[in-house]
C-alpha cells in the first residue's frame, strides 16, 4: 500500500470520527439557564417527558434556584391532569426539609379544598418524609407517573414514591395550579410566556 493511499485513509477516518461526533453532540440536547442544565428529554419507566421551559425563582437580591418542568403524553387539557410531569429543581441555597414540607403544605391550602386536603392527610404526612435537607448545588425533582405514582428523587436518587393521581394533582399545584407560590415561575416553567423561557443558555 502506497503512502498517499495510507494517508487517504487516514484522512477518511478522522472524517468519519468528527462525524460522528457532531451526530453525537447533536442528540445531545440541554437547556441552560443561569449555568444550570436541564436535558430537553427525561425518560422514566419507558416513558418520555419533554422540557417544555425553565425558570429561576430569586428572592430579595439572590437567586434561590432554577427550575424545569417536563410533561409526557396524555389529555392536558387539565395542566394538573393524570398524566406523565415532572417539576426538576437545582438549588443555588440551602433550605431545610422542613420547611419545603411546611411551605409545600400552605400553598396546597390555597389550591386545594380542607376536604379534599383533609383526604390527603395519610400522603401529606408521608410526603413530609421525603422532603430531604437540601444545600447549594442539589437538585431535587417530583415526578408523576400514572401508573407508579409521584416519586421524590434528591440528586438522582429515589428518596420515595407516594401514589394517587389526587395526591399528584395538590403536589403539583404548588407549582402549576391556580395559585401557585410564583405565577410568573409558572409561566416560565411551562413555556406559556416565550420571553420569560429560557432554552438558549441565556440568563
Amino acid at each position: 500500500m502506497t503512502n498517499t493511499t495510507t494517508q487517504s485513509l487516514l484522512q477518511i477516518r478522522r472524517l468519519a470520527f468528527l462525524l460522528f461526533l457532531l451526530f453525537i453532540s447533536s442528540n445531545v440536547s440541554a437547556a441552560q439557564i443561569s449555568g444550570v442544565c436541564f436535558n430537553e428529554n427525561y425518560l422514566d419507566q419507558g416513558i418520555n417527558m419533554s422540557l417544555q421551559g425553565t425558570g429561576i425563582k430569586s428572592l430579595l437580591f439572590f437567586k434561590a434556584f432554577a427550575a424545569g418542568f417536563y410533561k409526557g403524553q396524555g389529555d392536558d387539557s387539565d395542566l394538573l391532569g393524570n398524566y406523565p410531569k415532572r417539576i426538576e429543581v437545582q438549588y443555588f441555597v440551602s433550605i431545610p426539609g422542613e420547611k419545603l414540607n411546611n411551605f409545600t403544605i400552605d400553598i396546597m391550602k390555597n389550591n386545594v379544598s380542607p376536604a379534599d386536603l383533609g383526604s390527603l392527610k395519610d400522603e401529606i404526612r408521608q410526603m413530609g418524609k421525603y422532603f430531604v435537607d437540601l444545600k447549594a448545588g442539589d437538585r431535587f425533582s417530583l415526578t408523576y407517573i400514572p401508573s407508579v405514582g409521584t416519586e421524590f428523587a434528591h440528586n438522582g436518587k429515589l428518596v420515595g414514591i407516594i401514589k394517587g393521581s389526587k395526591f399528584s394533582k395538590a403536589l403539583f399545584s404548588v407549582w402549576i395550579g391556580k395559585k401557585p407560590f410564583d405565577s410568573r415561575l409558572k409561566e416560565q416553567v411551562l413555556g406559556l410566556n416565550h420571553h420569560l423561557v429560557n432554552r438558549k443558555g441565556l440568563t
